[in-house]
């Protein structure tokens, strides 16, 4: 830093700070990006450090040129070359600019795509934001963050990048994409440039996707016939339609004025593909595509076993089996119309017939297990990504609550196909997400289940989607993001280590509430689905966070609902999936701050529900996992349970009788009692 001078803070914003400075040994400006370490994940530098060496082989007069890097301890710092103006900023100020204008900022910015392009380097975010301009009015494209060098066996990329407004409709509709989605977001930045806005604006992104997806570009009639000509050719939905960049240095409206510097590499993205290399191609993208058809295939599937199990629950049954058949069938969430949810009391007790079918299934487990021991999880792995772009809260909270409006109209088109549903996801994968955004897109996704008007056909079809877009693991992944939030943002943490966890306890009003409802949501979709629950055990043997699950079952002092809704999802667990016993013996062994469950505290609580779902937990943890519940025992819990079959509520009385029944099979049931 010895080597800089610095004189005022040009920009701030969650990457760091960007200050005017001075090399000391030329006088010359230069931009000083100070990036600080603190918070950020190991991918997240590893993804700087990426940007960093992208940038630095990059030798073009319309690239902004990065002249020096180096780390410290806390921070990355980047030296560029100085800009004085953003393009946003000019932008904002004058509305819209002279097609006199425009067009030579053009030249400047295919000059630089051209570049990019033949050095086989896709941007995959232009935007205004990121073009400046020097003392000389040149345009100069900037932030590489998200730029990708293509290896030359590379053809398409799948991975979702850049800002909703400039988003070419490929990524929209998430299929392969190449180089030609940086030309659609050329042509969206130079059609703002001409009329004050994109070709599609809206406060509402998934309004903005569907806009992307089915509406035609509306042409100016004060443009010229070259530049309509132009934004045309850049402005094709269909990616194969859009101008080749042959086409595009020939074109009348840029035509010698681009500047182009020497190719390097061997097959830029510039030239036309061979017909062996458009072959290839042609097959990456069937793969990527046939991929992700084989997945919603998988998901699909599971609706012949839902239906199976439907109709064995629909079997006549004698009035003594109704009975207690609505006793012992979990019922689902309710979801006001004010977007509160509540769960209605359930008992999920066993009947005979159930506990003789799952007796069974343990005995032919067991029998597996002295085979070969099997899994955890059977379900498809589980990849959980970060995303780290900064997120604007209260403009997210608008956004959802005016897609809430929308679906409480009864507009579903969002939550049917899974680009747009994966949009709403995002928060929840954004550890700079407030706790506020992610409890109302919780909220959001409960919608369906409420709003009057929906055909169980579309219901079905959301289900789908949520399970295609991972709702569940993602509900999981912002329950953990949450714990570690506000020390993300504290100032006086280690960054070199790894961010270190709340105590369950010192979480806020706000993120209780938020917790209330992503477990709620969770609650309710493994009841409706036994895809779910698979997806539930694979998400916390991934995250490992037992100790996180054990420490919010304690909150029963501050959020009731978080407990009896997590132990009627554990229940659930042992009842649908009991080869994953494992999970929820990790969870009862594995306390948050060395805190064991409260085994007395919860069947003793003043609330019936808890009472009777405590019961029906330790059930079913006895007829799985008797070890554990022997590690605990105790002749107060004993006593309490067995108090609990005189109750006065009829639900927690026989939830009580059928745990202390299973419970006095075992040795130390009978054990324990001789010796107190």
């Amino acid at each position: 830093m010895d080597k800089y001078e610095a004189f005022g803070l040009l920009g701030e914003g969650s990457f760091g700070r960007v200050y005017k400075a001075k090399r000391n040994e030329d006088g010359i400006f230069v931009a000083l990006k100070v990036i600080s370490k603190r918070g950020r994940s190991n991918k997240e530098l590893t993804g700087l450090r990426r940007e960093c060496k992208i940038q630095r082989n990059l030798h073009h007069p319309n690239i902004i040129q990065m002249l020096d890097s180096f780390e410290t301890d806390k921070e990355i710092v980047v030296i560029t070359e100085f800009a004085h103006k953003e393009l946003n900023y000019i932008l904002s100020k004058e509305g819209y600019l002279s097609e006199e204008r425009v067009q030579k900022i053009v030249w400047d910015l295919v000059s630089a795509l051209y570049y990019l392009h033949s050095n086989r380097v896709l941007h995959r975010d232009l935007k205004p934001q990121n073009i400046l301009l020097d003392a000389n009015n040149t345009a100069k494209l900037c932030d590489f963050g998200f730029a990708r060098n293509m290896s030359t066996g590379t053809h398409v990329l799948t991975s979702i990048k850049g800002t909703p407004l400039y988003m070419a409709p490929e990524l929209i509709e998430e299929q392969p994409y190449d180089h030609n989605a940086d030309l659609w977001s050329l042509g969206c930045i130079i059609y703002e440039l001409l009329v004050g806005a994109p070709p599609f604006c809206t406060a509402s992104i998934l309004h903005l996707i569907r806009l992307i997806k089915h509406e035609q570009v509306q042409w100016p009639t004060f443009l010229s016939e070259h530049c309509i000509s132009f934004l045309k050719g850049l402005l094709q939905k269909n990616p194969g339609k859009r101008m080749s960049w042959q086409e595009i240095l020939n074109h009348p409206f840029v035509k010698g004025h681009i500047i182009i510097t020497e190719l390097a590499p061997a097959m830029p993205l510039t030239r036309p593909m061979s017909a062996n290399t458009l072959q290839v191609k042609e097959h990456q993208r069937n793969h990527h595509i046939s991929q992700k058809i084989s997945k919603q295939t998988n998901i699909n599937t599971t609706k012949v076993h839902t239906e199976e199990a439907k109709a064995d629950h629909d079997k006549p049954t004698t009035s003594k089996d109704k009975t207690q058949s609505s006793k012992d069938k979990p019922q689902a969430s309710k979801i006001s119309k004010s977007g509160e949810t509540k769960v209605t009391p359930t008992t999920s007790v066993e009947t005979k017939r159930q506990h003789n079918e799952l007796n069974e299934r343990i005995s032919k487990l067991s029998l597996e297990r002295n085979k070969n021991t099997p899994e955890l999880t059977k379900a498809e792995p589980l990849d959980f990504h970060e995303d780290t772009q900064p997120i604007e809260s209260e403009e997210w909270v608008v956004f959802i609550y005016k897609t809430m409006e929308e679906i409480m109209n009864g507009q579903i088109d969002c939550l049917l196909q899974p680009g747009s549903t994966n949009v709403l996801v995002i928060p929840l994968r954004n550890p700079r997400a407030s706790p506020k955004v992610v409890g109302f897109v919780a909220n959001l996704f409960c919608l369906p289940f409420v709003v009057t008007g929906i055909s169980s056909e579309s219901k079905e079809q959301i289900l789908q989607v949520y399970l295609d877009v991972k709702l569940v693991p993602n509900l999981i992944y912002a329950s953990k993001l949450l714990i570690r939030l506000k020390n993300a943002s504290q100032e006086n943490v280690d960054v070199s280590a790894e961010i270190k966890e709340r105590n369950v306890g010192d979480l806020s009003e706000e993120e209780l509430q938020c917790l209330e409802h992503i477990y709620l949501l969770i609650c309710h979709l493994i009841y409706v689905e036994e895809k779910y629950v698979s997806q539930f055990c694979d998400s916390v043997v991934i995250l490992n966070i037992y100790h996180l699950i054990n420490g919010f079952l304690h909150l029963g002092k501050k959020k009731l609902k978080i407990v009896t809704d997590l132990l009627a999802i554990l229940t659930h667990v042992m009842h649908k999936n009991p080869e994953n016993y494992e999970i929820i013996d990790k969870i009862i062994q594995t306390p948050q701050a060395g805190e064991g469950l409260d085994f007395v505290g919860m069947l003793r609580s003043n609330e019936a529900l808890l009472r009777e779902r405590m019961c029906n937990f330790m059930l079913q943890v006895a007829k799985l996992t008797p070890k554990t519940i022997e590690l605990f025992w105790n002749p107060q819990i004993r006593d309490t349970l067995e108090a609990l079959m005189y109750d006065s509520v009829e639900n927690v009385r026989n939830a009580a009788e059928l745990a202390v029944d299973e419970l006095k099979a075992h040795e130390f049931y009978t054990k324990k009692s001789h010796e107190s």
